[in-house]
């Protein structure tokens, strides 16, 4: 039983620093303008939904309830489907993360009247601890920490939204944050 506990924290520890370095390459690349995106036409719903099978564990691991909307209808757009579902990975992990256990997220996808063409809107909504004021400038910034103190193990590197930010941009689009402060999701 130890070797088996032993060899499965060893695995977990190697999974989420090869996930680490990993966010570290792809920030890199998209830094340098060496990632090469694989656009095709996708439908923004299945990015939706293989987003939430990847965050699935980490969601129900914290026994958090996940509510998405999706629209009706395809909403079809030019991306690169993978890269597009590690944004919105990102963010539900983010949203697992700082949401204390049995929280509330929920993802919601919508299309909406543009100037030329329809919007893709997404938004990730969750109930966790919030971001002060000050921080919201620089969440997606690289390396950034709204709380770096040692003890908070659920802590990451600060890679995670300024890939998100990147890749989303990379995409024609632009992604913001909104939080009313501590406490407030």
């Amino acid at each position: 039983p130890t070797v088996d506990s032993a060899r499965a924290m060893i695995e977990r520890q190697v999974k989420q620093l090869v996930h680490l370095v990993d966010d570290l390459l792809d920030v890199s690349r998209v830094s340098r303008g060496r990632i090469v995106l694989q656009k095709s036409a996708i439908n923004l719903s299945d990015v939706v939904l293989q987003a939430v099978e990847t965050c699935r564990p980490q969601v129900d691991a914290r026994a958090h309830q996940l509510h998405v909307s999706l629209p009706d209808r395809p909403l079809l757009i030019d991306g690169d489907f993978t890269r597009l579902t590690q944004v919105v990975s990102n963010l539900l992990n983010n949203a697992a993360k700082y949401t204390d256990e049995g929280g509330r997220i929920a993802v919601a996808l919508e299309s909406r009247p543009g100037a030329t063409d329809d919007v893709a809107v997404l938004r990730v909504r969750d109930n966790g601890r919030g971001i002060d004021a000050h921080a919201l400038n620089q969440i997606f910034e690289l390396f950034f920490q709204a709380n770096n103190s040692l003890d908070r193990a659920e802590g990451g590197l600060g890679i995670g939204l300024s890939l998100v930010k990147r890749l989303v941009e990379n995409h024609g689009g632009r992604v913001t944050v909104h939080s009313a402060g501590r406490g407030q999701g």
